[in-house]
């Protein structure tokens, strides 16, 4: 099921015109219970339900805990295919409204997130993805710094480092310096004009045909650990459909790792976006080729763990791996 194309979701009409559901994909972290009773809390007048896909592999959810959380808002937890990328696709065949909001286990949505994002995706029909901006959970001390990356655009991240501790950093949230509304970029990665999957509503109807709206062999619970939504980012763009940045939405990711963590996953970012770049390089896209050249170059203007992750990345690409093939699964909670 969750490998399906998208032509599976174009024959599905929206039983709730205006309205939307709400998904998350869970490895069953303590946090859920927390985002779910925030998104309860908030304006909900438009969520028609929320799903909740399972990706645990030895699932510990408590399916009445989070329905009394929820409640009155409809619940429905899937038992998930193990990795992000799929359950994702399977929120994305199971849901019956055409606009579909996602956010991760570990993002805490504001009151006026979902009303937001929806408002937003109704005077916009032409938008295909439209993501919310993400900042992290305040700490003391904690910033919000960017750096522009040529040819690609402006990253973000968050970064604490008090007096006598540990650095700190926080992936996956949003710069200030980002235009709202629609990208007109050449395509690119999300991450650098418009945001990440972690807060991102899609309209079904405009997903592209003939493939997984995700690519199951990309994200975390796969070998690669990361890049599926630079992948159905960039394909998006490239094919022509309209992304957006809605900054007014807003998630707060309570994500702020250590550095055995943080290195872990700038090292797994690498892969996952050599990896989701190369998938289209392999087709002869010229514009990943670019893309991609730009950002190994910006990656060794700025690497501080070695070039040990490169020698995978080129086996990949001219060695046994082959685009599409399935390895090991990669998550963060294996370093504990």
């Amino acid at each position: 099921m969750a490998n399906s194309s998208t032509s599976d979701l174009r024959g599905t009409e929206d039983a709730s015109p205006g309205m939307v559901t709400v998904a998350v994909c869970t490895v069953g972290r303590p946090l859920l219970t927390r985002a779910l009773s925030n998104l309860a809390a908030g304006r909900t007048e438009v969520v028609a339900e929320v799903l909740v896909v399972d990706n645990a592999r030895d699932s510990t959810l408590d399916e009445k805990q989070l329905s009394d959380v929820l409640a009155p808002l409809p619940l429905r937890v899937l038992p998930g295919p193990g990795g992000t990328s799929d359950g994702r696709n399977l929120a994305l065949e199971q849901a019956t409204t055409d606009v579909v909001l996602f956010f991760d286990d570990d993002c805490l949505p504001d009151p006026a997130w979902a009303a937001e994002l929806a408002s937003y995706m109704a005077s916009e029909p032409a938008v295909a993805a439209a993501y919310g901006s993400v900042e992290p959970i305040p700490v003391p001390g904690g910033r919000v710094l960017t750096d522009k990356a040529p040819g690609i655009g402006q990253s973000a991240w968050g970064e604490v480092a008090g007096p006598g501790e540990e650095p700190k950093w926080c992936p996956a949230v949003t710069s200030p310096n980002w235009k709202p509304g629609i990208t007109t970029s050449e395509p690119t990665m999300t991450w650098a004009v418009v945001g990440s999957s972690n807060n991102v509503a899609l309209r079904r109807s405009l997903m592209l045909p003939g493939r997984p709206v995700f690519l199951p062999t990309l994200g975390p619970g796969t070998g690669t650990g990361s890049g599926e939504d630079t992948e159905f980012g960039y394909a998006l763009m490239a094919g022509g459909r309209a992304l957006a940045h809605v900054p007014q939405a807003t998630m707060r990711h309570d994500s702020w790792l250590g550095p055995e963590e943080t290195e872990w996953t700038e090292r797994c970012y690498l892969r996952g976006t050599v990896e989701a770049l190369g998938h289209h390089v392999l087709r002869g896209d010229e514009r990943a080729s670019l893309l991609l050249s730009d950002y190994l170059v910006y990656f060794a203007a700025g690497n501080r763990y070695g070039f040990e992750d490169l020698g995978e990345i080129l086996e990949w690409a001219y060695g046994s791996h082959t685009a599409g093939q399935r390895r090991q699964p990669l998550r963060k909670s294996d370093l504990r």
